[in-house]
C-alpha cells in the first residue's frame, strides 16, 4: 500500500514539475472560465491552456485573454484586429464572447496576449477549488505527510518481509 501511495504522489509530482517547466519554456498558463460568455465552446466551469504570443501572430477567430480597464481579465474571441497608430508591435483588438450578441465595449491594445490553445469542460471548477486556501494548505500537509512517511525508516520486521 505504501508503494502505491508513494508512486501516485510521485507521478502527480512529476506531472506538476513538467507543467511548470513547460509553462516557463513555452509561455503556457491556465485560465478558468467563471462566466458563460464563451458558451457553448467554453462554458462556465471550463479551463483553458493559453500560450502567450505576439500581437502580430493573432488572427480573427482566436480566443485571447486580456485585461479590461479595471484590471479584470476577460477571455473572448477576436472579431477584428487593426494596427496600432503609434506602436508597430501593437494591435487593437475588438472582442466578443461567443454567447454575447454585441462586441465588448472596450477595445484592447496589446503587444502580446495569451491565446487559448485547448480547453476542457469542468476542469476550471477543479482548478478554482484547488486554489482555495483551505484546500491548498490541506494539500501541502498531505504531501508533506506522504514525503515523511515515504522517507521514514522501515521497521525491521517490514524489511525482513
Amino acid at each position: 500500500m505504501r508503494d502505491v501511495i508513494v508512486t501516485v504522489f510521485g507521478v502527480v509530482g512529476v506531472v506538476v514539475i513538467v507543467w511548470f517547466i513547460c509553462s516557463l519554456v513555452f509561455g503556457l498558463s491556465l485560465t478558468a472560465f467563471v462566466t458563460g460568455s464563451m458558451s457553448p465552446a467554453m462554458p462556465a466551469g471550463a479551463a483553458a491552456i493559453t500560450q502567450k504570443v505576439a500581437a502580430s501572430d493573432l488572427a480573427v477567430g482566436d480566443v485571447v485573454t486580456v485585461a479590461r480597464r479595471d484590471g479584470v481579465p476577460v477571455t473572448h474571441r477576436i472579431v477584428e484586429i487593426t494596427p496600432h497608430d503609434e506602436r508597430a508591435d501593437a494591435r487593437v483588438l475588438v472582442l466578443r464572447g461567443d454567447a454575447n450578441n454585441t462586441d465588448d465595449a472596450d477595445h484592447y491594445v496589446v503587444s502580446e496576449a495569451p491565446r487559448v490553445i485547448a480547453s476542457l469542460p469542468v476542469a476550471g471548477n477543479a482548478l478554482l477549488w484547488l486554489k482555495t486556501p483551505a484546500i491548498a494548505i490541506g494539500m501541502i500537509v498531505v504531501i508533506a505527510g506522504v514525503v515523511v512517511w515515504a522517507l521514514w525508516p522501515a521497521r525491521r520486521d517490514e524489511v525482513a518481509a
